[in-house]
């Protein structure tokens, strides 16, 4: 494929991405054993609230589908079409917004880190090892804290690393799409800053019902 038709096929296929992050892989299998997402759990539409509320098999198959949404289209910028690091970035980022507000669900479904997971080991695999890390660190620390650590820093690990600034310039946006998400919260969480801070650190929600913190960790 000419470099140039390659560049012209950028927003089809950014326009793809999106469409692909968008499908909800975790209220389909849901669905499918009677079960709607946005109505159990954590009310997040995820890989993590579905193996809470159906079972953890159908949990580790919606993350496998949520991780390729951001593998597949860097996959297909990079060898498919030739594009290079900016442009394949920017494919699975579009992947990462659909899939955290999908056009499918007319608002906030995932949290995107099983696409961003997909994402990173096709782009910079060496950074999945940073990345995975601090997943492990989430066992002991928390893997709220953890998360945050890991996604919001992984901007800094890759500059530490040496890479690129293009690089590292589109893990700023997908740092801020990831963070964003969890700050948002799922529909029934509390509004505020103090909320959305809580959130964003430690995925953490002070619950109308409840009163006390309830954990959001491992929703994808």
């Amino acid at each position: 494929m000419s470099e140039v038709f390659a560049y012209l096929s950028l927003p089809l296929l950014i326009v793809g991405a999106y469409l692909l992050g968008s499908i909800p892989f975790a209220q389909v299998l849901a669905l499918a054993n009677g079960v709607d997402l946005r109505l159990v759990g954590s009310g997040n539409v995820g890989a993590g609230n579905l193996a809470r509320s159906v079972g953890r098999s159908w949990g580790v198959a919606a993350a496998v589908l949520d991780g390729l949404k951001g593998l597949v289209p860097v996959l297909v910028a990079r060898q498919g079409m030739g594009l290079g690091l900016g442009a394949s970035g920017m494919a699975g980022l579009a992947a990462v917004a659909g899939h955290n507000w999908s056009i499918f669900l007319k608002g906030r479904s995932g949290r995107g880190l099983a696409p961003a997971a997909g994402l990173i080991v096709a782009l910079d695999p060496f950074l999945a090892i940073w990345v995975g890390g601090w997943a492990v660190a989430g066992w002991k620390i928390g893997g709220g804290f953890a998360g945050f650590l890991g996604w919001g820093l992984l901007p800094l690990a890759a500059l530490a690393m040496g890479r690129p600034p293009t690089e590292i310039i589109f893990l700023v946006f997908l740092s801020m799409l990831l963070v964003g998400r969890r700050m948002q919260g799922n529909p029934h969480d509390l509004p505020g800053l103090n909320n959305s801070v809580r959130r964003a650190i430690f995925d953490t929600d002070l619950r109308e019902d409840f009163g006390q913190p309830v954990d959001e960790t491992s929703t994808t």
